[in-house]
Order: C-alpha cells, then structure tokens, then sequence
C-alpha cells in the first residue's frame, strides 16, 4: 500500500493520480475565499459594523478545499523536475492556505463583534483573496504559457509564426550521422543520455539507442515519423515560453539546426540500425 502511495519515477502511483484532480478543485477555493472577501467589502460600502452571517460558513467551506486543492497540487507536482514557476505556484498555495486559516480564526473571533476585530478579520480576508489570485494567475501561466496575456493585448507584437523555418525541400536528404546525431550529442545527451541523466532520463526519455528514443517518455513518443507536428522532440524547440522551450536552461537551438530535425522528422526520421550514443 505505501508503495502505492509513495511518488515513484517508474511509474503512476495512487499519489499521482490523486493528484490529477487538482484542477477539478482548485477553482473552488478560490471562488469561496474571493467571496467572503466580496461579501465583506459590500459589508463596508453598506456601512454594516459586524461580518455578514455568510462569511464565516464561506470561509471554512474555502478553507477546507483549499487544504484539499494544495495537498493534490502537490501530488501533481509530484515526479516533475523542479522549475522556478511551478515553485513559485506551489508555495504561493501553501502560504494563501496557511494565511487563510489565520484569517477564519479571525473571523470565529469576529462573528459576533465589533470594532477592531472585525477590520482585522477583514483586513485578513482581503488578503487571502489578493493572494489566491495570484496563485491563480501563476497556476494558469503554467498552462497557457507565461505571455497568455500579453499575447491577447491589442498593441503587442503579433507571435512568430512557424513558417519561418521554411522546409528546406532543395537542401537535399538529412543524414542522421552527420546531421542529426552532432545536435543530440551537443544539445540533448546531457538530460536524456549521459550518465547524469539517470536510469531513465529526465522525462523518462531517453536518446542513446534507436528504440529507446522512438519510445518517448512519460509524456508518450516523441519522434512521430513524417510528422514533426506531432513530434515533441521539434515542437519543443520552438515553445516561446523559456520554461518549455529545449534544450532546458540553454540558448534555442540555431534555426538551421530546428530546420534539419524538421526535415529529419518529414523525411521519415531514419536511425540507422545499430547506431547509439557512447557516454563520452
């Protein structure tokens, strides 16, 4: 059962699929704590001294599925390698659950007063609310990329479009050994090949043999012959958002090296028999 439960890099486990539900019920909390937050500024705007007799309940109701929305984040979490955004999401919901806890003590203690306590209790869920959003918003930069705004904003430049690595049909036939094993060697070997990259590689993908590498990770494969589109191992060279983009932490690629794995893919993504990548 513990092993069951325990996070695992050979696979699923009860832990990470528990964890799959956090954005079933991340948006709860949100709603419910932003609520009581609203409810009381309508409290002060109507001049009321005391909370509403809705507050409390909405308070303990976003309390509790904020408790639930972070412990299935961090099962979600689980197995990922650590990046400063997803960091960032992940302590922002422990401290807004942690603030928010605070703030219904306040609240208990405020339900049938008056004066100072009930500015604080206030005071407090304001900021539960103003910290739920922003857990929200880094939440949702990690599902739609860190410009999801600013691409929608009217005045900004519109995005790269893909055609500007145009395929190269003159450039004649790629040729793995000389053109597409150099990059892997360079650019991919240290993540997903070298003795550093572990047992299974970082994403369970590794490169060092043929079959290895038309397997994929655990995200399925990522060289789909004749159709780099669908193949991870082009499109995440392209991804505008650095935390996605490959090679991970490095400069992009040169657009003639994206052009030739492209074409490498169209062209059918040989590998040829026999060949694998030696640790240096």
């Amino acid at each position: 059962m513990l092993t069951l439960l325990a996070s695992s890099g050979d696979g699923p486990t009860l832990w990470t699929f528990f964890g799959r539900f956090h954005p079933a019920t991340v948006h709860f909390p949100v709603a419910m704590l932003s609520a009581a937050a609203l409810m009381e500024f309508l409290q002060i705007v109507r001049r009321k001294p005391g909370l509403s007799s809705a507050t409390f309940a909405m308070t303990v109701i976003g309390l509790a599925s904020a408790i639930l929305a972070t412990v299935m984040g961090w099962a979600n979490a689980s197995g990922k390698p650590p990046k400063e955004l997803l960091e960032t999401h992940r302590w922002a919901g422990v401290w807004t659950t942690v603030i928010a806890a605070g703030a219904l003590a306040l609240v208990f203690k405020a339900r049938a007063a008056q004066g100072w306590i009930v500015q604080a209790a206030r005071a407090s869920l304001f900021l539960v609310m103003i910290l739920v959003s922003l857990a929200g918003h880094w939440g949702g930069q990690m599902s739609f990329g860190e410009t999801y705004y600013s691409d929608a904003w009217p005045w900004s430049k519109p995005p790269p479009k893909d055609d500007r690595l145009p395929l190269q049909q003159t450039g004649g036939r790629i040729d793995f050994k000389a053109d597409i094993a150099p990059i892997i060697q360079e650019s991919c070997f240290l993540c997903h090949g070298g003795e550093k990259s572990g047992k299974n590689g970082k994403g369970g993908l590794k490169l060092t043999t043929k079959a290895l590498a038309m397997k994929g990770g655990d995200s399925g494969p990522c060289i789909v012959p004749k159709k780099p589109e669908e193949s991870s191992f082009y499109t995440l060279l392209l991804a505008r958002n650095p935390d996605e983009r490959m090679p991970e932490k490095a400069k992009p690629l040169p657009a003639e090296q994206i052009d030739k794995i492209k074409r490498w893919i169209l062209q059918g993504a040989e590998w040829p028999d026999g060949f694998e990548f030696k640790n240096p």
